[in-house]
């Protein structure tokens, strides 16, 4: 290279950043580069101007000494002009791929003596996701039943699998490859059972769509974000006494405040007031604050409260994770935050001002059953 000419140098040194920045080139590999991209690198390039000498003239000059180089080849065929030129030339490989370092084997719990035979050929998010399940076999868990995405959080909500998963309570949802395909055998070996999908009824009827679920005698409507955590919670309330929870349902995520008038429509003096829970992120946030904006405008419909229990039980026992929403300014933050408890809009606002997300699923049923302490804005 250090034979080349300054112009065939920097000629060279652009059409491999043309090649990194247009085709994710990483010298590894030989890449294509058309005629029409030549001529347009080649324009970037200062070289000397000599009088009455053409374009092609000085290109061909200066792809001759990377053909002799080996930095370059010609592709075949040439663009039939008086001076010809090629069609494109292939930019050639500068260095060698690393080696794949092979991520050995870990110590298996004998639950997971399976998947020793899966472990070479696994995609490296599967293999995250056999470690993960191994490690905790290891730590000697819990096995109590759980609803699949408390489960996952257990399972992986820390941040050494932070970043392979949209949402680490949905791990479960994106894993694949042989172990995890096989979902009658996974739930069985993890304990975990999926929570079907909440209706709102007069009484819990699995086949019926679009009504209340009649839990007590109270006049609260307990509304939760996600369909785990409003089972969990039915699961748990269905044992305890003197709470106001008349009612509880599954807001969907921003389906709730379109449910607003349904609220209104089959309230028939019911309920007084709704009590919601749901993620603490911008999202999480922002539907419940909407939806108490919307009540507040209607004399017919009650007022939309946090539950304050369970955000401080959140608050308390979850740990953050990062999340794919961007950060929001303090402005941005604070007015999603005002419709909190004041004990929790400080910490509400860190969270959204930095990476991390607070999954609701983190207040599992493990935890409801085990104090009332989370309801103590809903006692009698």
């Amino acid at each position: 290279m250090t034979d080349l000419s300054r112009p065939a140098r920097e000629l060279l040194s652009a059409l491999h950043e043309h090649a990194h920045s247009q085709k994710k080139w990483d010298g590894t590999r030989k890449t294509s580069v058309s005629l029409p991209e030549l001529r347009r690198v080649f324009r970037t390039v200062p070289h000397p101007k000599v009088e009455d000498e053409l374009e092609s003239v000085v290109l061909r000059r200066h792809l001759d000494e990377l053909y002799e180089c080996g930095a370059i080849t010609a592709m075949k065929g040439d663009d039939g002009e008086r001076i010809p030129l090629p069609k494109g030339v292939w930019v050639l490989p500068t260095h060698q791929a690393a080696k794949k370092v092979r991520e050995p084997l870990p110590p298996l719990h004998p639950n997971m003596r399976k998947v020793a035979g899966y472990w070479d050929n696994a995609a490296p998010r599967t293999r995250i996701g056999y470690r993960a399940v191994n490690n905790w076999f290891l730590s000697e868990p819990d096995m109590t039943p759980a609803p699949k995405r408390e489960r996952a959080l257990d399972i992986f909500g820390s941040r050494t699998y932070s970043g392979w998963f949209d949402a680490e309570e949905k791990a479960f949802d994106e894993l694949g490859g042989p172990f995890f395909s096989d979902r009658e055998a996974l739930y069985k070996l993890l304990q975990m059972y999926s929570a079907p999908p909440q209706i709102l009824t007069e009484r819990l009827i699995a086949e019926s769509d679009g009504y209340y679920g009649r839990i007590g005698d109270g006049d609260v409507l307990l509304v939760v974000e996600n369909v785990t955590t409003c089972w969990s919670l039915i699961e748990a309330l269905d044992r305890m006494k003197d709470h106001t929870v008349g009612y509880v349902a599954c807001g969907m995520g921003s389906s709730f405040l379109a449910s607003l008038a349904g609220v209104k429509m089959l309230r028939r003096g019911k309920i007084a007031e709704i009590r919601y829970f749901g993620d603490l992120d911008p999202t999480g946030l922002s539907i419940p604050a909407a939806a108490a904006e919307e009540a507040a405008k209607d004399n017919d419909l009650p007022a939309v409260l946090p539950a304050v229990g369970l955000y401080d039980a959140l608050l308390g026992t979850g740990t953050p994770l990062p999340r794919k929403e961007r950060r929001l300014t303090t402005q941005q933050a604070t007015g999603r935050v005002r419709w909190l408890d004041p004990s929790h809009q400080a910490m509400a606002t860190a969270l959204l001002c930095g990476e991390d997300r607070l999954a609701q699923e983190w207040v599992n049923l493990r935890y409801l059953k085990s104090n009332s302490e989370w309801l103590r804005d809903m006692h009698r």
